[in-house]
C-alpha cells in the first residue's frame, strides 16, 4: 500500500468517524480551531459609506408610504454589505437612519439595548427619556441608556432625522433582549414630562453634580446625562484644538463621557469627536472597536485598509474591527463616531496599534 492510498483511507476513516459524531451533537475541535482562536481580530464587516442626500431621499419616501404609528420606528438600517439581512453595520451594532414627521410621536417604550440618537436634519423635535425631554438641534447627541423610558416628538414644522446607533447585536449575542412599551390608549405615546428641558444639563453637564441623598438628586440610574449639544462639544473640540499641537494619529479626539463615572457615556458603548486640521495626514490607526463615523464639517478622504473614500459633510462611514485607517483633511474635517470599546474595555480586551 502506498503513502498516498493509506493517507486517503486514514482521512475517509476520519470523515466517517466526524459523520457519526453529529447525531451526538458532538464535532472535532481540531477542524475548526484555527478558525475559533485566531492569531489577529477578523470580522466578517467590511469598510463602507453612505452618502447622507440618498438615503435622506429613500427615508422621505418612506414617510410616505407608513406612518410612525404603523413602524413604530421609521427607520432605514445602514446594513453592512458583507452581512446582507442581519440588521448590523459591524458584528456588534446597529446603525440606522430615523424620521419623523410633523406632528408624529414615536412611542414609549424601553429596552435593554443602550442606544444614541445624532441629528443629521432638523431642528425643535424632542427625544424624551424618564420624563425629560432633549428639543434637538443638528449634530446634537442624545442617549437613551439601557431600561430607559424614552420616545420622540415633532412638533415643528420640518422632518427631523437623526442616525441611531444600538448595541443590538451584542445584546442578540448575549440573549438578553427585553422590551416593553408603556402602555396603550391615551398618553401612551408621549411620557409626562417630570422635570423642564435641559434640566439634567445643568445639575450634571457643566462639571458639577448634585450632592448625593440631596432634594438636588433628582436623576435616578447610573446615567445622569443623556443630552450633549453640539454648540458646546464643537465649541470644546475647537477650544482644544486651539491650544493643543495635533497627535499625528488623530489631529484632536476628544471622548464623549458619563459625568458620574468619567467613563464611557454607556456601558457598551463609546463616543468621540474628533478634528482633523486642514492640510493634515493622520497617521495609520488600527484597534479592535469596530466604529461609525459621521461627517460633521469639512471635506477630505479617508483610506481604510486598502480602499479609499472621498469624505463630504454628512457622509456616514465605517471603520471595521482591526482596519487601518487614516485621514486627510481639505478642509478642517469634523467627525462624530461611536463604536463598541465601551463593552471591549470592560472585557480587557480592546487594543490599538500606532503606525
Amino acid at each position: 500500500m502506498t503513502a498516498k492510498t493509506l493517507s486517503n483511507e486514514i482521512e475517509a476513516q476520519r470523515r466517517s468517524f466526524y459523520e457519526e459524531l453529529k447525531p451526538h451533537n458532538l464535532a472535532p475541535l481540531w477542524e475548526v480551531l484555527h478558525g475559533l482562536v485566531t492569531p489577529e481580530p477578523t470580522t466578517p464587516a467590511v469598510p463602507a459609506k453612505w452618502a447622507y442626500g440618498p438615503a435622506r431621499d429613500y427615508l422621505l419616501r418612506a414617510g410616505d408610504l407608513i406612518t410612525a404609528e404603523e413602524a413604530e420606528r421609521r427607520v432605514l438600517i445602514l446594513e453592512n454589505p458583507a452581512m446582507p439581512g442581519q440588521s448590523r453595520i459591524t458584528r456588534t451594532l446597529y446603525a440606522g437612519l430615523q424620521l419623523i414627521l410633523p406632528g408624529e410621536a414615536a412611542p414609549v417604550h424601553r429596552h435593554t439595548q443602550s442606544a444614541l440618537r445624532f441629528v443629521m436634519q432638523g431642528s425643535g423635535a424632542f427625544t424624551a427619556v424618564n420624563g425629560e425631554r432633549a428639543v434637538m438641534q443638528r449634530f446634537d447627541l442624545v442617549l437613551t441608556p439601557s431600561l430607559y423610558w424614552h420616545d420622540h416628538g415633532n412638533r415643528t414644522g420640518e422632518p427631523m432625522i437623526w442616525l441611531d446607533g444600538l448595541d443590538i447585536p451584542l445584546i442578540q449575542a448575549l440573549d438578553a433582549s427585553f422590551a416593553e412599551g408603556m402602555g396603550s390608549g391615551d398618553g401612551a405615546n408621549v411620557q409626562a414630562e417630570i422635570r423642564p428641558a435641559g434640566d439634567t444639563i445643568a445639575r450634571y453637564g457643566r462639571n458639577l453634580r448634585p450632592v448625593a441623598d440631596t432634594t438636588a438628586a433628582v436623576t435616578e440610574g447610573p446615567q445622569p446625562l443623556f443630552h450633549y449639544p453640539f454648540s458646546e462639544w464643537r465649541a470644546s473640540l475647537a477650544a482644544t484644538a486651539a491650544a493643543s499641537e495635533p497627535d499625528p494619529h488623530f489631529g484632536v479626539r476628544m471622548e464623549f463621557i458619563n459625568p458620574a463615572t468619567a467613563g464611557s457615556v454607556m456601558a457598551t458603548i463609546s463616543a468621540f469627536a474628533q478634528l482633523v486640521p486642514q492640510g493634515m495626514t493622520t497617521k495609520r490607526v488600527q484597534s479592535t472597536d469596530g466604529a461609525i463615523y459621521v461627517v460633521c464639517e469639512g471635506a477630505g478622504t479617508a483610506w481604510i485598509d486598502d480602499q479609499e473614500f472621498a469624505l463630504a459633510e454628512d457622509d456616514i462611514f465605517v471603520v471595521p474591527a482591526w482596519a487601518t485607517c487614516r485621514f486627510e483633511a481639505s478642509d478642517e474635517l469634523v467627525l462624530f463616531s461611536f463604536s463598541d470599546k465601551a463593552v471591549q474595555e470592560k472585557l480587557n480586551l480592546w487594543r490599538e496599534a500606532r503606525h
